[in-house]
Parts: C-alpha cells; sequence; structure tokens
C-alpha cells in the first residue's frame, strides 16, 4: 500500500527501470565473462534486447552501465532534515541514511545481488572504480549546494561530512564483498 505522499509509478518509469537493470545484469554478465575491455556496447544491448540507441539513453556509458541503482542514495540525501549548524549532527544524519539504504538494499534479494558483483568487479577493473568514482563526485557536485543550503552549513561542510560518510559506506560495501569471496557469507 502506498502513503499519500509517495510518488506512484507510472508504466513509463516501471518500463524503463526494468529496461535500465536488464542493461545492467547483461552488462555483468558480460564483464565477468569478458572484462570491461573485452565488451562492447552493442553486446551489452544485445543481451538486454535493447538499441544501441536505448542503451545510451539509458546507460550512458558501458562502465556505467553497471551502476543503475546507484541512483538510491544520492535519492535518499534528500530526506536529510533541518540539523543546525553542527557538522557532527549532519555526518551523524548522512550515516543513518546510509545505514538506512544499506538495510534496504540488504532486504532486497535481487538489488543485492547486483551491487556484490558490481563491488566484487570494481575491485578487479580500474575502469569501473574510475566510473565510480566520477558518478560520486558528479553526484556530489549536484546535491551538495542545494544540502548545504537546506540546513545551514557550507558546501565545505557538507561535502566533507558526505565525503566520510561516502567512504565508510564504500569501506562497507567492499568488506561485504572482500568476506563474500571468502566464503564468509552474510547479511550486509
Amino acid at each position: 500500500m502506498t502513503t499519500p505522499d509517495a510518488p506512484v509509478e507510472g508504466l513509463r518509469d516501471r518500463r524503463r527501470r526494468e529496461t535500465s537493470i536488464e542493461i545492467c545484469s547483461a552488462a555483468l554478465d558480460l564483464f565477468e565473462q569478458k572484462g570491461v575491455h573485452g565488451t562492447t556496447v552493442d553486446e551489452i544491448a544485445a543481451r538486454a534486447g535493447v538499441s544501441p540507441r536505448t542503451f545510451f539513453r539509458l546507460a550512458g556509458t558501458k562502465e556505467d552501465a553497471v551502476f543503475i541503482d546507484d541512483g538510491r542514495f544520492a535519492d535518499a540525501l534528500s530526506g536529510i532534515g533541518e540539523v543546525g549548524d553542527d557538522i557532527r549532527a549532519l555526518l551523524a544524519a548522512l550515516r543513518e541514511v546510509f545505514a538506512r539504504e544499506l538495510r534496504l538494499l540488504d532486504a532486497d534479494v535481487r538489488a543485492r545481488e547486483r551491487y556484490l558483483r558490481v563491488r566484487r568487479l570494481i575491485a578487479h577493473e580500474p575502469a569501473l572504480l574510475g566510473a565510480a568514482v566520477r558518478r560520486e563526485v558528479t553526484s556530489s557536485d549536484r546535491f551538495v549546494p542545494e544540502i548545504a543550503d537546506r540546513i545551514g552549513l557550507s558546501a565545505l561542510d557538507v561535502r566533507t561530512a558526505l565525503g566520510v560518510a561516502g567512504l565508510e559506506m564504500r569501506t562497507t560495501l567492499d568488506e561485504w564483498a572482500r568476506r563474500y569471496d571468502a566464503g564468509e557469507e552474510g547479511p550486509l
């Protein structure tokens, strides 16, 4: 049941999300088989059952194709409420948002499996690590000023707190993948 404030996803948005996930899955399959450099956009598009034009519209680059779900964390940051002018309170709020999103991710079996595959590939594919860093910087550039204006802290304070919380989140995801590879499966 949706709440009155929850946006209702339309058919077009749902299909776009499903197609994006199909592209992500195809890219993951091919990257695991052939590596990033050995895979072409045309191969990913064909495996996903979409045209190269649709691929570029939804994914941008072959490296970006595996980061389909990354928006969940950026979108969650819009929920940061008033924290006053205290950077420690902002850091605590960011940690809370990331912890909540990690719990939600852990509860979604399909999304959790995609994230695990991506984190494992990042450890072995420098092109994916570079794409992940670029996406994070671009995303931060987009929402840091908005958060800073809304909560009354400087953009530098927000960027610093976000950097610390983001590092903690990335470390958590990387450690999760490392433990999984070592046979220590467990909750995220």
